[in-house]
């Protein structure tokens, strides 16, 4: 599947997953901006383009921890990251 926007190109594998996993010794959190695109599922097919632009774009969250899910706050910069929604 081939994803662009704006004039930007990227060919994504079967499955895309570059989050890496939590790594209890540091607890860094792992900051994230969730994005979401309107698709067509009655023309969507994996080998088809996806258009990601701003005519697709439906919403764009806030800043958060994947791993904790809380939404960010400076004050959490100083504090470990638990790993796991409390």
């Amino acid at each position: 599947m081939t994803t662009h926007g704006s004039g930007i190109y990227y060919e994504m594998g079967p499955k895309l997953d570059l989050i890496p996993p939590y790594d209890a010794r540091s607890g860094d959190h792992f900051w994230i901006v969730p994005v979401v695109y309107r698709v067509n599922p009655v023309n969507f097919s994996p080998s088809e383009s996806v258009h990601l632009d701003r005519e697709n774009l439906v919403m764009v969250a806030g800043v958060g921890c994947y791993y904790c899910e809380r939404v960010y706050e400076p004050r959490l910069l100083r504090r470990r990251c638990p790993g796991e929604p409390k």
